[in-house]
């Protein structure tokens, strides 16, 4: 015998001796196939047809959740996108005249910054510390 079945063995006495079998009806067995005789073929098909059309549905739910996400996400970059270019694009001449030799450098700082907060309300959002609703 290996370990494994040594120990099943062990596990096997140990539940019979803690758990005492209820006593069950004398005609138990017969009113058990019984049951099983009257429902099974009709019961299986029609469990079997609510099931799959359930599992459909939960595919429809799923598929339309997804797509949803990533409209969602698509948006999310392109206005982003737009932001950052508009953001840019206004803000270029004065971070060119204040920072003069070193405004291509300022830019990108500010422009790291900003991703940086970004990131971290998302990841802190994810974390479940701030309980953003969208």
């Amino acid at each position: 015998m290996t370990d494994e079945s040594i120990r099943e063995v062990q596990l096997d006495r140990a539940l019979r001796q803690a758990l005492i079998a209820p006593e069950l009806p004398k005609n138990f067995r017969q009113r058990l196939v019984a049951a099983l005789a009257r429902s099974a073929p009709e019961d299986v098909a029609r469990l079997r047809q609510r099931l799959e059309r359930e599992r459909l549905e939960q595919l429809v739910e799923l598929r339309d959740d997804s797509t949803r996400l990533k409209l969602k996400t698509l948006g999310a970059l392109i206005g982003g996108a737009f932001s950052a270019g508009v953001g840019t694009t206004l803000a270029w001449p004065w971070i060119s005249a204040t920072f003069a030799p070193h405004g291509d450098f300022a830019l990108l700082a500010i422009n790291v910054g900003v991703g940086l907060a970004i990131a971290l309300s998302s990841w802190l959002q994810r974390a479940g510390h701030v309980p953003w609703e969208r």
